[in-house]
């Protein structure tokens, strides 16, 4: 068609506005049909949070509509190989994803920690109305959470690792990683300033202030992950386990409760704590220096073999 390509070779500036231009409207659509659905089922509109099953489709509709269809628009009018534009072309490879796996489960005390700072951010008391908003916008996710992840069973496990961890993993990374890095390693040849510019972002747009930090953390993780690999399966696969260990630890209740898995650390147990968290950041490092040391002999042997 001739669209294909339309903005190929256009300024990166032109390329951000139509990606947020296509966020908005993906967002406002989506809205509008979830609220149209709800109201035929329940003939009301308020009250939409108490039903987790429908707050369950209303994530994955919305996550489809403003993460995954912006990118996919985005790479069709951008390039004439939209698949290898998102880096989507390959499929992963099986050792890198028994690494990344094991990345995933070295980086939890890390992260954690990172959570725990970010707690006890405070804000300068003639920002007090702004704060108060942070914290109501953070009761409000983890009231949601909590209605969605519980231990509810096995079928409601499964749904939640369906639509919270695999559709994020997947909708969010095609954007985040997939399309904005692209766009961003046009204004600059720096690549950790692209990766840790789109982490800010999409921790950013969770609108979780006092889970900033950790979020950001990860985000530009599973930037240099697509930096090393060329894969966006990669970061996808990182993101799925992240949020999968989350789900799986939320969903039983005596690992809800353990606060070396959940991440809220007793002042008595935080020194011990840092030094496994301290360990195992020592062993993340050797893991992930593995992972960009196979992920680029992969890149060279696929290249010698075209």
């Amino acid at each position: 068609m001739w669209t294909k390509g339309l903005f190929y070779g256009k300024s990166a500036t032109l390329q951000i506005s139509f990606l947020v231009l296509f966020i908005l409207i993906g967002a406002v659509f989506s809205s509008l049909a979830i609220l149209f659905i709800y109201y035929v089922c329940y003939r009301t509109t308020a009250g939409m949070t108490d039903h987790a099953d429908f707050m369950r489709f209303t994530q994955f509709v919305s996550s489809i509509a403003t993460f995954l269809l912006p990118a996919l628009c985005l790479a069709y009018l951008c390039s004439y190989k939209p698949r290898k534009y998102l880096f989507i072309e390959k499929l992963p490879d099986g050792y890198i994803l028994i690494l990344v796996f094991i990345s995933m489960f070295l980086l939890m005390p890390i992260d954690n920690l990172a959570a725990l700072i970010n707690k006890q951010m405070e804000l300068p008391s003639f920002m007090e109305p702004i704060e108060n908003w942070m914290h109501q916008e953070e009761d409000s996710a983890e009231r949601i959470t909590t209605s969605l992840v519980g231990n509810y069973g096995i079928w409601v496990l499964i749904a939640n690792l369906i639509v919270i961890a695999m559709t994020a993993g997947i909708t969010e990374e095609f954007l985040f990683r997939g399309a904005l890095q692209r766009i961003f390693s046009q204004w600059t040849s720096n690549h950790h300033i692209v990766i840790w510019g789109a982490a800010i972002i999409f921790s950013a747009f969770h609108l979780q202030f006092f889970g900033f930090l950790p979020r950001m953390l990860l985000g530009a993780y599973f930037g240099y992950l697509l930096y090393w690999s060329r894969n966006i399966w990669i970061p996808v696969f990182a993101h799925f386990v992240n949020n999968a260990f989350a789900i799986i630890g939320m969903s039983n209740e005596p690992m809800k409760n353990n606060e070396y898995i959940n991440g809220d650390i007793s002042t008595q147990h935080l020194l011990p704590y840092t030094i496994i968290a301290i360990i195992m950041s020592i062993f993340f490092w050797i893991c992930i220096r593995k992972i960009r040391k196979v992920s680029i002999s992969r890149i060279k042997n696929l290249s010698a073999e075209e």
